[in-house]
């Protein structure tokens, strides 16, 4: 999960309200009688398009952030895709680049929030490196890849074409700034648009990115078989019973 400055929208700083003119307007239909009051040079923008991915890179879900990308409006976005009544659906592991002050967060908020018994928050590991050692709580909650055994599902031991065996990283923790980067293509169209042509836009650049990372994930014959599948519908099935 990460968050993307790719921007559209009223100069105004609490309206999220579409602009009139997009060419070259600063204004919302509601606050256009303050276009010769307020004096600004441009509109204001939306801060980022935070995407959500699976491990594998498939793009699942996105919001916009208006004024920042805060803690509370990530966790409020976690929450409308997985909300409580699907909290056995939550994956087991979210990687964002400030979970440390997610989980904070959540924890300061409501100690008994569902989202500290379903999932783990780390910090992935090209950000972690900047983080700081003394943040007791991000070295000992947030770590992308402990060394101690602690968790199996992050990092395991294998053995390279020499023979030597090694510790690897079970996942690829990057996805989303490797999303980010194929969006920057992208970005001086998207600053343009509609508020209506963006949304629009942004769900065919989710289907097109889908597309393409299937592909990649066939030719690397890493796809999941019949019998994974054939496992979850039985399982879904019995949900239902």
């Amino acid at each position: 999960m990460d968050g993307k400055t790719i921007t559209h929208q009223c100069a105004l700083d609490d309206c999220r309200h579409p602009l009139v003119n997009y060419k070259n307007g600063r204004f919302c239909e509601d606050h256009l009688p303050f276009r010769d009051v307020i004096h600004t040079f441009r509109a204001k923008t939306t801060y980022c398009l935070e995407t959500i991915q699976w491990a594998c890179g498939m793009p699942i879900a996105w919001e916009k952030c208006y004024k920042s990308e805060s803690s509370p409006q990530v966790l409020a976005f976690l929450n409308r895709v997985w909300p409580e009544q699907k909290a056995d659906q939550r994956p087991g592991f979210i990687v964002y680049d400030d979970a440390c002050d997610l989980l904070r967060h959540v924890t300061t908020q409501n100690p008994g929030d569902s989202w500290i018994e379903t999932t783990k928050f780390i910090v992935d590991a090209w950000h972690y490196i900047g983080h700081k050692a003394t943040d007791v709580l991000c070295r000992l909650w947030c770590n992308p890849a402990p060394c101690d055994g602690s968790q199996p599902d992050l990092i395991r031991l294998d053995t390279d074409a020499n023979g030597v065996r090694h510790l690897v990283r079970t996942y690829n923790t990057e996805t989303a700034e490797q999303f980010n980067a194929w969006l920057n293509g992208f970005e001086a169209q998207m600053r343009s648009m509609t508020d209506v042509n963006y949304d629009f836009f942004t769900y065919v650049l989710f289907l097109i990115y889908t597309e393409e990372t299937e592909k990649k994930i066939v030719a690397r014959s890493k796809a999941l078989d019949d019998t994974f599948w054939d496992h979850q519908q039985k399982g879904t099935s019995g949900d239902h019973i």
